[in-house]
């Protein structure tokens, strides 16, 4: 479970939104849909995908390693975007797309 794989990087988590204001850094994910192979009206394989972000206000790249390292251990495949700021929030963050 994505949910699990992201608690192992020791960051803070919860899934869509935490329920108290946050401070970062910490990480939000929510579900993204889900890949499937059909043929002949059956379905012979699914994934579902997932979005993650990674909040931060300073640059720490030992926590991007740490997201990576978890989702690549338990077999998660991803792409990264880059760092984007949020003014509205002023924060950064870090979008992986997840399957």
């Amino acid at each position: 479970m994505i949910f699990e794989t992201l608690q192992k990087t020791g960051l803070p988590c919860a899934y869509s939104h935490f329920k108290k204001p946050q401070d970062p850094p910490y990480i939000v994910y929510i579900g993204n849909g889900q890949n499937q192979m059909r043929a002949d009206d059956t379905r012979y394989w699914h994934e579902n995908t997932y979005q993650v972000e990674y909040y931060f206000t300073e640059k720490n790249e030992a926590n991007e390693e740490a997201i990576e390292a978890a989702l690549i251990a338990d077999g998660y495949l991803f792409e990264k975007s880059e760092d984007v700021y949020s003014e509205e929030d002023d924060v950064f963050l870090i979008y992986y797309y997840v399957n």
